[in-house]
């Protein structure tokens, strides 16, 4: 398998939803959160090098409570994060530098990524130059005027929910971050967006596992419910 993809975890966010705690720090079978999604995309033959993007202070928080740091959880590099989520990837993924043909980047608060999920990204994105994990749309969707009242309902055959990872032949990646104006466009809420402004219509690649992105406390609790669903059964001696 080629080893053609430098990965950035975006772990800077401000956890507001979570009491103010940054998310991959806190606890999850008996690991922080980061643990978790590092551990996974280490183990992706695909990928050569992996970049942590992260505040200061959390470093400090991750050494103080866990007695870690991202490197020995297996970052190859740790940058800092920015005032927005978009800043951040755009931080990681310009430390991240050109020497891989792809660059990939994952939210470290969706923890439950697999391996299979994250080389099956890639690989979509080796044949048409950009792909993102999704996941089909089940609910029926409503449109809301502005008293919050429905306005229509909306067809769910073409939709999907993005998640990560999300891949991109690197120079397209780069390209993507340089060209988006944000006076003019707002706040792009994730790679693919600005890939799309760019002509590149990115593969949805289906999530064949739990991938969602924890928010609120109740999200870590399903999601360590959702590990331990899937750990090893103790071995009982005969």
């Amino acid at each position: 398998m080629k080893v053609d993809t430098a990965a950035v975890l975006v772990a800077a966010g401000l956890g507001r939803r979570m009491g103010g705690i940054n998310k991959n720090l806190m606890g999850l079978a008996g690991h922080p959160v980061l643990f978790h999604s590092l551990k996974t995309i280490r183990s992706c033959a695909s990928i050569g090098r992996i970049v942590v993007v992260m505040k200061d202070s959390d470093l400090e928080r991750l050494q103080a409570e866990w007695h870690t740091t991202p490197q020995q959880l297996g970052a190859d590099l740790v940058v800092q994060g920015g005032a927005e989520r978009w800043l951040s990837s755009h931080n990681g993924c310009m430390a991240a530098g050109t020497d891989f043909p792809f660059l990939l980047v994952h939210d470290a608060a969706r923890p439950l990524v697999t391996a299979v999920d994250i080389e099956a990204v890639i690989a979509a994105a080796r044949r048409c130059g950009a792909a993102i994990a999704a996941e089909p749309v089940a609910d029926t969707l409503k449109m809301a005027c502005a008293e919050d009242r429905v306005q229509s309902t909306m067809a769910r055959d073409s939709m999907w929910r993005a998640l990560t990872p999300q891949v991109a032949r690197t120079d397209w990646m780069m390209d993507a971050f340089a060209r988006w104006d944000v006076a003019e466009y707002g706040l792009p809420s994730d790679e693919s967006m600005m890939l799309e402004y760019c002509g590149h219509a990115p593969e949805l690649v289906a999530s064949t596992s739990p991938n969602f992105k924890l928010t609120a406390p109740r999200d870590l609790l399903l999601a360590e419910a959702l590990l331990q669903d899937h750990s090893p059964a103790p071995h009982t001696p005969a």
